[in-house]
């Protein structure tokens, strides 16, 4: 039985070239990845080999065994998917699989688009359900205020990896001025729920904010984790 071994990921959104970069460093040791896992990649031992890996974002219909012959034809040999996400490997000579400015763009606007999805059930839900928890009493009160609790820290997670991938996006659209304003708005959220805690009244309000507060400081341990666990294993290599 051959070995496998687990690679956590630093999430697609906020670090995919430290993890494409990771995965070549463990093929040339030996460690191929095999599949996609929960929060990472389920890697094999073989024999080393200087591959390099590459995801694309795509939403697939009848046209999949067309869409990945295209790759074949290319160098490119497809390892894994989960969804619209595809992970690819091929030779280190061989040419990348974006080459172009435009081709990046459709990339990112591909990967923003399951998030998009995902935003407009969410969003809307977590604002109705605070609503109705405020304007309500007893059981109901009790039933919306932890379905609002709970959609809140789902919602801010998935509002703070779609905004990095529009920034992604934005970034290789060359605006500049949006790239900056997708890096602030964290920073503003929490702030903005500081100051509803200390002036508002209302024992909702201060929960909700205190909800965006912790998600938000969540994502960012565990994005500040990763960026360091990440540098620390390049110098130790």
């Amino acid at each position: 039985m051959s070995k496998t071994k687990y690679m956590m990921s630093g999430g697609l959104a906020f670090s995919e070239q430290r993890d494409m970069e990771k995965l070549r460093k463990l093929s040339s040791e030996g460690w191929h990845v095999r599949k996609f896992s929960f929060l990472g990649y389920t890697l094999e031992q073989g024999e080393s080999a200087d591959y390099i890996y590459s995801i694309d974002y795509r939403t697939l219909d009848n046209d999949s065994e067309e869409y990945f012959e295209l790759f074949k034809d290319v160098g490119w040999s497809l390892v894994d998917s989960s969804g619209d996400i595809h992970l690819f490997r091929a030779a280190s000579d061989t040419k990348p699989i974006y080459t172009d400015r435009h081709t990046t763009i459709e990339k990112y606007k591909n990967q923003t688009k399951p998030l998009k999805v995902a935003m407009m059930a969410l969003v809307p839900g977590t604002i109705i359900s605070w609503l109705i928890s405020v304007q309500t009493t007893g059981s109901i009160h009790t039933l919306f205020f932890s379905l609002a609790l709970l959609l809140t820290v789902l919602t801010i997670p998935l509002l703070w990896t779609a905004l990095t991938s529009y920034g992604n996006q934005w970034k290789a659209e060359n605006k500049n001025g949006l790239v900056i304003l997708t890096k602030m708005l964290p920073a503003v959220a929490v702030v903005v729920a500081f100051f509803a805690i200390m002036e508002s009244d209302l024992k909702a309000v201060q929960i909700a904010a205190a909800a965006v507060i912790g998600a938000t400081v969540f994502v960012t341990f565990i994005t500040l984790f990763m960026s360091l666990y990440h540098r620390i294993k390049v110098k130790k290599a």
